[in-house]
């Protein structure tokens, strides 16, 4: 499972790049993924989260990504 350490800037997400937006991804979950996949886990279900709380939710993974700080690479000693 990867981080969710930058998440905001690793879109297309999914296996298959098929959400193209961090929200995208969160409503689909939200629904309970693809309910007509024969192959979805039985345990899969919607989260009934409102509008606001998957605003919130993407707001929250929002702030996880990290601003790069610049480095030099020191050149090694002869």
């Amino acid at each position: 499972t990867p981080t969710l350490r930058n998440v905001e800037l690793r879109g297309p997400y999914m296996h298959d790049g098929s959400e193209s937006t961090l929200e995208d991804t969160v409503r689909y979950y939200n629904k309970g993924g693809d309910v007509k996949r024969p192959s979805l886990d039985l345990h899969i279900k919607p989260l009934n989260l409102t509008d606001p709380e998957m605003n919130d939710l993407c707001e929250f993974m929002k702030t996880l990504t990290g601003r790069e700080k610049p480095f030099e690479i020191t050149a090694l000693p002869r």
